[in-house]
């Protein structure tokens, strides 16, 4: 019996220290700000835990970031007990199929057929759609279709009034507003000027309202989830572009209902790191988590 009890608390003690010793290496893998202040993983969590809609910004093609942010929505899933999962990389035309597959109705294979899933689905966003299907947690397909910003990136959002009835039920409001916030608008002027600068021709005509017409569709499938759970809160998660500094589909939620309370992780990847400037991340986001550059790993 002395023995059971003592092989009993060796085992114990171990386990504690494997899981002291993995919390500490993922500690030393990340740095999380709070403006220009470091915050531990709980901290960050719980501070998050107050807000209806957690907006997380990611780089698509940083694998630390996905990991991270299965990470934070588990910490705000044993916070709540009952969260909403929204993200970019579904279109809302497909809200049905994702639905049948959560519910299972329909197998893994005939899902992914239907959904259109990014080509990165597997192995970076397939682990958060699991993890809500095993506790039985309500995921938005929030994007606008591809094929509808398509069209307003080439013939302006007027062509929009267009389309059937049914067709615009997958987007936000039309008309949706173009007025952005100046640095937001600068930014985009920048990225579309230095897309295919060789063949000027075959570029959108209004590549601001596709932006726009992403944003606000991502804010109006948030607003919709809010309404029709009852303010259950919702993690969101999408390109960096579409949230940092409150732009994009963060300042559309907030100017459609002041009343709800938003706040912004970003996960960046440096150079640097650990040596970061934490200056040069003020004010991207409520958090900011940064990693190592895994970049030239991944291209191997």
């Amino acid at each position: 019996m002395h023995l059971f009890r003592s092989l009993k608390t060796t085992l114990f003690v171990c386990a504690v220290i494997l899981g002291s010793s993995a919390l500490c290496r993922a500690e030393e893998e990340r740095i999380i700000l709070q403006g220009k202040e470091t915050r531990t993983f709980e901290q960050m969590v719980d501070a998050l835990s107050q807000a209806a809609v957690v907006v997380v910004g990611e780089e698509h093609d940083h694998k630390q970031g996905h990991a991270l942010e299965l990470e934070i929505f588990k910490g705000l899933f044993a916070k709540h007990a009952l969260m909403i999962f929204s993200l970019e990389m579904f279109e809302r035309d497909v809200q049905l199929v994702l639905d049948e597959y959560l519910s299972n109705q329909i197998s893994k294979s005939s899902f992914l057929a239907a959904s259109r899933p990014w080509q990165n689905y597997a192995t970076d966003y397939a682990p958060l759609i699991e993890f809500c299907k095993d506790n039985y947690l309500p995921v938005l397909a929030a994007n606008a279709p591809r094929r509808y910003v398509s069209i307003a990136s080439r013939m302006g959002q007027s062509a929009l009034l267009k389309l059937s009835k049914q067709a615009r039920s997958y987007l936000a409001k039309l008309p949706y507003s173009m007025v952005l916030p100046p640095e937001y608008d600068r930014a985009l002027t920048d990225v579309f000027s230095n897309h295919g600068a060789a063949s000027n021709a075959m570029l959108p005509q209004f590549p601001k309202e596709g932006q726009a017409l992403w944003d606000a569709t991502m804010a109006d499938s948030i607003l919709r989830g809010l309404k029709t759970y009852g303010r259950i809160p919702i993690m969101q998660i999408n390109g960096s572009m579409h949230s940092d500094y409150g732009y994009g589909l963060v300042d559309r939620l907030r100017k459609a209902d002041r009343k709800i309370k938003v706040m912004i992780v970003s996960i960046k990847r440096d150079k640097a790191f650990p040596n970061i400037d934490p200056a040069q991340y003020d004010k991207v986001g409520d958090f900011v988590i940064v990693t190592k550059d895994d970049t030239k790993k991944e291209e191997k």
